[in-house]
């Protein structure tokens, strides 16, 4: 019997409400970043204006690219105040 590699589950498609869901965020702030190309969709042809549609994959990839961007502003921002206050203490 031959495996399979894939999972349906990485592939899967979701909507904006679907993706607003799984990031806890509003569905206006999904499409603020969709039109702003921070996040990557495709438009599909439904209804009047279209609507966006998002690959999980690439909703996991910029999820996990802003954790590590809000991580790295937190060690900058913690070695900034350790910074300021060794300064502080060399001035008393």
């Amino acid at each position: 019997m031959e495996k399979s590699y894939t999972t349906g589950a990485v592939n899967e498609i979701l909507t904006v409400k679907e993706a607003a869901q799984f990031l806890k965020k509003h569905p206006g702030t999904i499409r603020r970043w969709i039109i702003s190309k921070k996040l990557k969709a495709r438009r599909i042809p439904a209804g009047g204006t279209g609507v966006f549609v998002i690959l999980k994959t690439d909703l996991l990839e910029f999820s996990i690219e802003k954790m590590v961007r809000l991580e790295h502003r937190a060690k900058k921002k913690a070695k900034k105040v350790t910074s300021h206050s060794k300064q502080e203490s060399l001035l008393i």
